[in-house]
């Protein structure tokens, strides 16, 4: 529906446009009139028309005076001007407007009709225009955001990702090799036992608004897995030391956060500045290990790593051995498994003084660590976390070593038989759906996967990464359909899973060495 106004010192020139409108037209509402200028601005802002048809010789100022104050207040109000004289003077004023429309008095019947017909048609082709060009940029915030997570995903995880810096640099709009970084963990604790999942998706909407909106530095914010929220904050401010950018930018969003969320607690824990972005992992591992000191202490709200916390925890926790340890036990390496448990079980035991309990709660923790780790591999065998009631360290010692064994001996079967089934169903797969869009992560979800290790374990086991077997496949299928007939390229091109056959033309080229027609020419017969 047109929303319309009508301006005219004359009633009934207002009433004539209304009837003749009104008689055969049903698409619009007149919402408002005027009988002079002044009138005319007055109510064009309080009702807001989509068409104005305005009078020019009128009381107080003109039409194009009128037109001249409402087009910066109302940009996309179209006008259709109306006027007893015939003059080129008034035409080009209106013009200056992108006024399309003059009607002169009296007017027929059929051109007020077109005129009005003319003009709706461009009011609708802009409604539709601006909605469609809303809906883009919602499904590009939404991809950035994902973009975002993926990011922070690959740098905690040393996720090797398809995408070089340069890609990264581009989809983020930052230049990564110039900026300082820390990563931040942020915490929620509820005052409810089991919050639902709408609640937290609120808090996080919540903590996601205050980080763009309160810090000065560029923030990288990951997905909120159980109550954490991971966050990279990018600066190249040198005008404070690091520890008070970090000191700030902490104090600063727990405070917000905190007066726009009642019924639950935020804590963070901040990881230590790192000059390459590659290294986030580090500093991420010092914002957990921070975390998890204030979540057990509860004396503040937040802790930043620094150099003493640094040599605390080499001292109490061997986290790079506890590392290899875990990798071992993926790969199902049963004899660096059990070499590196004898050093992680003495790091253990002397962080815990000997003491049984102390030891045997880092073991349990131990076992948990593993088996997230095996679940995000797709392992869904059992893992036993308790140990039971024990007395010694030497007890735990062997009972930890012979739940270890038993892990890495399903992990190895495993992989032996369940892995490589799983990788010849992600090949099938592929080469059943190369002429789709189809993408890693959608491969992972449907073998059942993580996307990091369907990525990782593909290359091991084939020698090339998802995207160059995704790309040879395609390449391959393209050879056979150029020398196989006389079908377009373009149809070619949308065969093998590309949309524009300028790049598949380029794909092609850089792959092969000469273009598909160049090929085609040369080698069909």
């Amino acid at each position: 529906m047109v929303k319309i106004m009508l301006v005219d010192d004359e009633p009934i020139e207002r009433e004539g446009i209304s009837l003749m409108l009104s008689k055969n037209r049903s698409n619009f509402e007149v919402v408002a009139e005027a009988q002079n200028g002044k009138e005319a601005v007055e109510r064009a802002l309080t009702s807001r028309p989509d068409l104005i048809f305005m009078d020019i010789k009128m009381p107080e100022f003109d039409g194009i005076e009128a037109i001249r104050k409402i087009v910066p207040e109302l940009p996309n109000t179209k006008f259709i001007m109306v006027s007893a004289y015939d003059t080129f003077e008034y035409a080009r004023e209106a013009m200056k407007f992108g006024i399309k429309e003059y009607l002169l008095k009296p007017s027929k019947v059929i051109e007020v009709l077109e005129a009005f017909d003319r003009t709706v048609e461009e009011i609708e082709s802009e409604k539709k225009r601006v909605t469609e060009t809303k809906q883009v940029n919602r499904r590009l915030e939404r991809v950035h955001s994902l973009i975002e997570r993926d990011f922070i995903v690959s740098l905690i995880m040393d996720h090797v990702h398809e995408f070089d810096q340069g890609e990264w640099d581009e989809w983020l709009g930052l230049e990564l090799e110039h900026k300082k970084g820390f990563a931040a963990v942020f915490s929620f604790e509820s005052d409810k036992l089991h919050p639902d999942r709408e609640e937290k998706s609120r808090w996080y909407r919540i903590l996601k608004q205050v980080l763009h909106e309160q810090s000065r530095p560029s923030c990288f914010i990951g997905p909120l897995t159980g109550f954490q929220v991971p966050v990279l904050v990018l600066f190249t401010e040198h005008e404070k030391e690091d520890d008070e950018i970090r000191q700030d930018f902490v104090r600063v969003i727990l405070h917000q956060v905190q007066k726009k969320i009642e019924e639950c607690r935020l804590y963070a824990g901040v990881g230590m500045v790192v000059s390459n972005v590659n290294h986030f992992s580090n500093s991420y591992k010092e914002a957990i290990y921070a975390l998890e000191l204030v979540l057990s202490h509860r004396s503040a709200t937040y802790l930043v790593y620094n150099e003493r916390l640094k040599q605390k925890r080499k001292e109490l926790i061997p986290f790079e051995v506890e590392k290899e340890l875990v990798e071992a036990v993926k790969k199902g390496d049963m004899q660096k498994g059990l070499q590196m448990f004898e050093s992680y079980f003495q790091s253990v035991q002397q962080a815990a003084d000997f003491q049984v309990k102390l030891v045997q709660k880092a073991l349990e923790d131990f076992f948990i660590v593993l088996t997230r780790s095996m679940k995000e591999l797709g392992f869904d065998g059992h893992i036993q976390v308790g140990l039971g009631q024990l007395e010694t360290t030497m007890q735990i010692k062997e009972v930890a070593r012979s739940q270890l064994i038993n892990i890495t001996e399903q992990l190895g079967e495993w992989r032996a038989n369940g892995i490589r089934a799983l990788l010849l169903q992600a090949k099938e797969y592929i080469d059943s759906n190369y002429h789709k869009a189809i993408s890693l992560e959608q491969v992972a979800q449907e073998i059942g996967l993580s996307s990091y290790y369907l990525s990782k374990l593909f290359k091991e086991r084939f020698q090339v990464t998802f995207m160059e077997y995704l790309k040879n496949a395609r390449m391959q299928k393209a050879i056979e359909l150029l020398l196989g007939g006389n079908m377009p390229l373009k149809e070619i091109a949308l065969n093998v899973g590309y949309k524009d056959p300028n790049y598949f033309s380029t794909a092609f080229k850089k792959e092969i060495g000469v273009s598909p027609r160049e090929y085609r020419n040369k080698y069909h017969k």
